[in-house]
């Protein structure tokens, strides 16, 4: 039977989320709140929340979004427990994010609309950026993915309607492009190509999504694993390669590598 467990951690570049994973089946919490806004994403098992006088049913694939400041408990649901993930947003970095698609009528942070969200392109984004503020990955990954994530959330959920705005820049997408193709071993950042191109960070990201088909976050983990399987096939050690592509380490390399190629690195190499 699984134990549970629970971890809590910030990203050294993110200090204003609060991350949180863990299994529950027998401890359950006491009425309390958030100062920040809590978005679960709920893996296994069953949570339930007593909120504004009502039990609810929390099932695997779902969201739960919480805003600052609403009392609630949460316990388990079902015989097996639940497994999930939290997010606790800083109010300042929802305020930032939203900033380019606000109105000028909108309060600085609208409220969402909850607590159950039952959206699995949502979940999956969500996730996704949990998962890549626990382990190393590339800047420009983590801003996209934050970037895409809130502003998704907050037009669809929001109490006041956003409308991301979208059009697209051609010129600006082939100038970070180019960007990227000759900064590629480096750890290029969202605002690094935002300040190149003029564009704020939802522009830019969908007006390169558009042009090329994928986000540049995923552009330049391509460009670095093509470089590193270029490097394989002289012979290069795994180590030396990931220094040399911009990888913060083997793993890092191996994790990316094998989602592009569908192989490891240590088994690409035996191969050749």
């Amino acid at each position: 039977m699984q134990k549970e467990f629970s971890k809590v951690w910030r990203n050294p570049r993110h200090r204003d989320i609060e991350l949180f994973h863990a299994y529950f089946r027998q401890f359950s919490f006491a009425k309390h709140w958030h100062d920040e806004l809590a978005i679960g994403i709920f893996l296994s098992g069953v949570e339930k929340l007593d909120y504004r006088g009502e039990t609810l049913t929390l099932p695997r694939g779902t969201l739960a979004a919480l805003n600052p400041g609403e009392i609630h408990t949460g316990f388990s649901g079902s015989d097996s427990g639940w497994c999930y993930r939290m997010f606790y947003f800083d109010t300042a970095l929802i305020e930032d994010i939203l900033r380019e698609h606000r109105q000028t009528n909108q309060t600085l942070v609208p409220f969402l609309r909850g607590p159950l969200l039952d959206d699995p392109e949502l979940f999956r984004l969500l996730y996704t950026l949990h998962c890549s503020l626990e382990e190393n990955a590339l800047s420009l990954s983590t801003d996209t993915l934050l970037t895409l994530a809130v502003s998704q959330l907050f037009a669809r959920y929001g109490d006041q309607k956003i409308y991301p705005k979208s059009f697209q820049n051609k010129q600006g997408a082939l100038k970070a492009r180019s960007y990227l193709q000759e900064n590629w071993q480096g750890n290029v950042t969202l605002d690094e190509l935002c300040q190149l191109t003029g564009m704020s960070r939802y522009q830019l990201i969908r007006s390169f999504n558009a042009q090329f088909g994928i986000s540049p976050h995923q552009f330049l983990i391509l460009l670095k694993t093509q470089k590193a399987r270029t490097l394989f096939r002289t012979g290069a050690r795994v180590a030396n390669v990931a220094i040399d592509c911009g990888f913060f380490d083997q793993s890092h390399l191996s994790r990316n590598f094998k989602r592009v190629f569908g192989i490891t690195p240590a088994r690409y190499l035996k191969s050749i």
